[in-house]
């Protein structure tokens, strides 16, 4: 058993359904230990004149390989409605593997760790939520050390109410 993280995103309305369903969706196939963060609300991240994102991440444990679960992450997209867009535009919604236990794997379709987790506050904070002491095998540092040296280049997230 491995111990996954996702983050989830979206800038398309109905933000909060859509971040609801892909919640229930991954939780019906991933039950086990299952954990959410808070969803933060944050400024676009690359291509910055968009709506603004909802975040959440998500932890769980699975048996699946890291590609089976990438390919259960593409299709609970594309049962959500995801369209493919020009890189870092608006999304339905978005769910990327951060960690899939401590595996380093880089292939053409597939790099976990994600390759741009200690640049993304709107992914280091709410992972830090439920995995703050969690060690990137890449870095060796963990969650939180790595939350405290991202640059604040998007406004600071807020929590929704």
């Amino acid at each position: 058993m491995l111990q996954i993280y996702l983050s989830l995103g979206t800038n398309i309305e109905p933000r909060e359904k859509r971040l609801a369903e892909a919640r229930a969706l991954l939780k019906e196939s991933e039950p086990l230990n299952w954990q959410e963060s808070q969803i933060y609300e944050t400024q676009p991240w690359g291509k910055t004149e968009q709506a603004n994102f909802l975040n959440q991440v998500i932890g769980f444990t699975s048996k699946r390989t890291p590609y089976e679960l990438l390919e259960l992450c593409k299709n609970i997209e594309q049962k959500l409605g995801r369209q493919k867009r020009e890189k870092w535009k608006e999304r339905e919604i978005d769910l990327d593997l951060l960690y899939c236990g401590n595996e380093i794997l880089q292939s053409e379709i597939l790099t976990i760790p994600h390759p741009y987790i200690s640049e993304r506050e709107f992914v280091l904070l709410p992972l830090c939520d439920i995995a703050p002491d969690f060690i990137d095998p890449c870095s060796k540092l963990t969650v939180k050390e790595m939350l405290a040296q991202t640059t604040k280049s998007i406004a600071s997230p807020y929590i929704l109410s």
